[in-house]
């Protein structure tokens, strides 16, 4: 539309003369859809020509005062991640302060960034600093705050605990019910129920060597799917141990088991090399680093990166809890129990660490059930699996990008929602008295700060929802993706037999033995020779029988991998749901403003 055709549309004289605004059809919410602007702009507005403007740094401004109680109770209540906090959470807090809204954007555009969706610690700090300045009517600034921040008032923020900032932190994909898992196959290796369950508590041995005392049966119930799915949950200490160095202690949650137990990164990492020394052919769930680096360079670990190694532990316990065979570990139910250390456990315990074919047996109808083009199965998966994994990271990055994007147009509303109130506490009062019209647009004006503020948290939400729910189900099967591929390589590996030089080296010996039948004065090396054929014949039973097992092994984690598919199709149906959800909100809240604007006076005669 050009700008003569923009202008004749809005200054129609048939509108001013009726004094009425016409309100445009409102389609149905099946209807309706939202078309973004694919051309937006989300650079920075400012003059790319003006000098840098270096001021000081906003975050460590308090980082030496010993701040009141209500500066950490605020920021833990502000559902705070990675170390911070919304936009938007941070002005609903502000909000109680009773300061008026145009002090509470100038003091958002003090302590936030023009550019960020969210706030560190230690810019929230600043905020509620400078709140307390404005309520004992000191000047708000940033000068101002560095003077006095050895004697800064205490803020007051009035019902604070009354606040809502509840997040949707539940996974639905694992946590769903069994009703949502793939019916089962009858002739599947994994359809087979089981009457047995696991303790629902450790006690460990009391012996110092922990070992298996019986020979188990390989049967289908070790292969079933998993219906009864434990539930994890990981939450940081409240305090970090340690004398020169720091360390985050983690709290680990079974919701089967209704257990909770303090854990360190080093007791996962633990774990993981005894499941790798067990289990060395099953799909081992990929863990964490304890830090990120680059060269021989190591970054700092900062809560950004503590966050998603808390995340990334989270998938590690559950992925375990989960796999029909690692959930039954005693190792796993004494990782999840046993309320002392795992390094006080370990003084007073030796695991057993023996690999898993040697304690269970493949009976012969299980070996039948062994698909004769196995090997083609798994170099067809194989072969796939490093685009696949690319793939998924790629996706990975996307889904976060956009997730990021609807946190910054969340933090856009909010901030246009306060200058707005801003505006509004200006603008009341028309210099023509009892002005109806002025009235009028200025109640319009507190409809559509009210509206900005509400679509402000459908988008919050809508983040939310994308980080924690479909975001992390990408992030589990990319590291599904990842585990089956390292169980390749464990494979290529460790799975190297020598029964061929054994079986050479038998003959050899068989035909040394025969030709020293009968003769005197060989008794000394025949017997030695029927020893060495004994030893090599048991090595090849017991190479045959791993190898077999090896085989087993790869052919039920390749179905259980296979299985891991409907998961896929349980991710994006709750992803579909949940952009459905905020879409029909967004659409009710758009709606129910509409006439309100359209109440607005229009007509220029009734402003005089």
């Amino acid at each position: 539309m050009g700008e003569e055709s923009l202008s004749s549309s809005f200054f129609n004289s048939a509108q001013f003369a009726t004094g009425q605004s016409s309100v445009p059809d409102i389609p149905d919410v099946e209807s309706f859809s939202f078309k973004p602007e694919l051309n937006l702009n989300f650079n920075s507005i400012s003059n790319p020509w003006d000098p840098p403007i270096v001021g000081p740094d906003i975050s460590n401004i308090l980082s030496d005062v010993a701040l009141p109680e209500i500066y950490m109770s605020a920021f833990a209540l502000a559902s705070p991640n990675a170390g911070t906090v919304s936009i938007p959470a941070l002005n609903k807090i502000l909000s109680i302060s009773g300061v008026p809204h145009a002090t509470i954007e100038k003091i958002l555009n003090l302590a936030a960034p023009t550019n960020s969706s969210r706030v560190n610690r230690g810019e929230f700090n600043v905020a509620l600093a400078l709140v307390a300045l404005a309520q004992k009517n000191m000047d708000v600034s940033i000068e101002n705050l560095i003077d006095h921040k050895q004697d800064l008032p205490e803020p007051i923020l009035n019902n604070l605990e009354s606040l809502n900032f509840n997040r949707n932190l539940s996974f639905s994909a694992i946590s769903s019910p069994s009703s949502v898992i793939p019916s089962l196959q009858a002739d599947d290796p994994w359809a087979t129920p089981t009457t047995t369950e696991p303790s629902s508590q450790f006690i460990p041995s009391t012996s110092a060597a922990v070992t298996s005392s019986v020979t188990e049966n390989l049967n289908q119930d070790d292969f079933r799917w998993s219906i009864d799915m434990d539930v994890i949950t990981i939450k940081f200490a409240p305090e970090r141990e340690g004398f020169l160095f720091k360390h985050v202690n983690y709290i680990v949650t079974s919701q089967k088991r209704d257990t909770t137990v303090i854990r360190r990164y080093s007791d996962f990492w633990w774990l993981m090399e005894c499941l790798v020394k067990r289990y060395p052919f099953r799909i081992l769930p990929a863990l964490p680093p304890k830090k990120i680096g680059m060269n021989g360079f190591y970054f700092t670990v900062d809560e950004t990166f503590l966050e998603k190694r808390r995340r990334g532990l989270i998938r590690f316990l559950n992925f375990i809890v989960r796999h029909p065979v690692l959930k039954n570990e005693y190792l796993v139910e004494m990782f999840l129990t046993e309320q002392s250390q795992i390094a006080e456990w370990r003084k007073t315990n030796t695991p057993d660490l023996t690999e898993e074919y040697k304690n269970k047996r493949i009976t012969p109808e299980m070996e039948a059930r062994l698909p004769d083009n196995l090997d083609e199965r798994l170099g067809k998966v194989n072969k796939k699996l490093d685009d696949t994994i690319d793939n998924y990271r790629n996706m990975c990055t996307i889904m976060e990008r956009m997730a990021r994007r609807q946190e910054g147009i969340a933090t856009d509303y909010s901030r246009y929602s306060l200058s707005l109130n801003a505006l509004i506490e200006k603008e009341k009062g028309c210099y023509i008295e009892d002005c109806y019209n002025c009235s009028q647009v200025v109640h319009g004006l507190e409809q559509v700060s009210s509206h900005f503020k509400k679509t402000s948290g459908v988008m919050e939400d809508m983040a939310n929802a994308t980080l924690d729910n479909v975001l992390e189900n990408l992030k589990r099967h990319r590291d599904l993706l990842v585990s089956f591929k390292e169980t390749f390589e464990r494979r290529d590996r460790l799975s190297v037999d020598t029964i061929e030089t054994l079986n050479s080296r038998l003959r050899s010996n068989q035909a040394k033995l025969s030709l020293l039948e009968g003769k005197e004065g060989t008794e000394q090396e025949a017997k030695r020779l029927k020893e060495a054929i004994q030893k090599d014949e048991e090595e090849i039973v017991q190479q045959q029988k791993r190898k077999l097992f090896v085989r087993y092994c790869l052919y039920t984690e390749l179905t259980l991998f296979h299985k891991s598919s409907a998961f896929i199709s349980l991710l994006y149906q709750n992803f579909v749901n949940d952009q459905i959800k905020y879409s029909q909100q967004l659409y009710e809240n758009w709606k129910s403003l509409s006439p309100k604007v359209y109440d607005m006076p229009i007509e220029t005669n009734g402003f005089g």
